[in-house]
């Protein structure tokens, strides 16, 4: 069975893809999400680090939010 996607962790997604597309971690955080929210975003492949702290929207990621939208 596959996880599906909180609405949290889809505004976090979109956050990510279209607002901050390099975006911290503890930006993030601040937003609002727990730290559980961004490795369920990373343990899935949405988003990558990109350096110490810095995420990106994966290519997975894309396709989820084609799908969604």
């Amino acid at each position: 069975m596959t996880d599906a996607i909180s609405p949290l962790q889809l505004r976090l997604l979109k956050m990510v893809a279209s607002h901050h597309p390099d975006v911290a971690r503890e930006h993030l955080l601040k937003a609002g999400a727990t730290e559980a929210d961004v490795a369920w975003l990373e343990r899935h492949d949405l988003v990558r680090e990109t350096g110490p702290g810095r995420l990106h929207l994966s290519h997975m990621g894309r396709q989820v939010l084609k799908r969604i939208t």
